[in-house]
């Protein structure tokens, strides 16, 4: 993928660069930093080394699961945050803009960055597939958990009281644990990402 983004990159900056008086310096500074932004923002999920576990968040402020689920998740980074665990918002929406992200946050006092899956790359890495899904992945970037958040949600539109199974939290505390996740995949119930 890395080399299909600069034969890209190449093939958008060279011709342009003979007509419109760049040097060969200039288009070599462009496509050094769009390879370093490409390469921190899309490529690397083991971003964090001090961090033994990275909680990826898919979430989309339109989606009314993702709304529900603001308050659990607060409380979530709560319990955690002594723990080496951090959690990152993905935002898999080509409409929205790093305000609607902010105002989102805001408005839910969300405690955790949240970025914009530009060109859905995250989404395909992590495999996700609704909002809203989480994916834990270990510092080396291996994922050990992916799905739903608990089940509280068991269809859409269709929730218990309250949840009966906590499964991003078991795997959490089993990989912190040092121990395997027993249940390292299980179905989201949410909004489709439309890719």
């Amino acid at each position: 993928m890395i080399y299909f983004n600069i034969l890209l990159v190449l093939s958008h900056l060279i011709p342009s660069a003979a007509g419109s008086g760049y040097s060969g310096g200039k288009v070599a500074a462009n496509i050094s930093k769009y390879l370093r932004i490409n390469q921190v923002e899309a490529v690397n999920v083991a971003r964090n080394q001090e961090q033994n576990l990275t909680v990826w968040l898919f979430m989309d402020p339109e989606c009314p699961i993702s709304q529900a689920y603001t308050l659990r998740l607060r409380s979530m980074v709560e319990e955690y945050k002594n723990e080496a665990v951090q959690f990152q918002a993905v935002y898999p929406s080509y409409t929205l803009k790093p305000k609607d992200i902010r105002r989102f946050h805001q408005k839910y006092g969300l405690p955790f960055p949240g970025q914009k899956d530009n060109g859905y790359q995250l989404s395909d890495r992590l495999d996700a597939t609704v909002t809203p899904e989480a994916v834990v992945t270990d510092a080396q970037g291996q994922v050990v958990y992916r799905g739903a958040i608990d089940n509280w949600y068991y269809a859409l539109g269709r929730n218990r009281t309250e949840p009966t199974e906590h499964y991003l939290k078991d795997a959490l505390d089993a990989a912190l644990q040092g121990l395997p996740v027993q249940r390292a995949r299980t179905q989201p119930i949410g909004c489709m990402i439309n890719r």
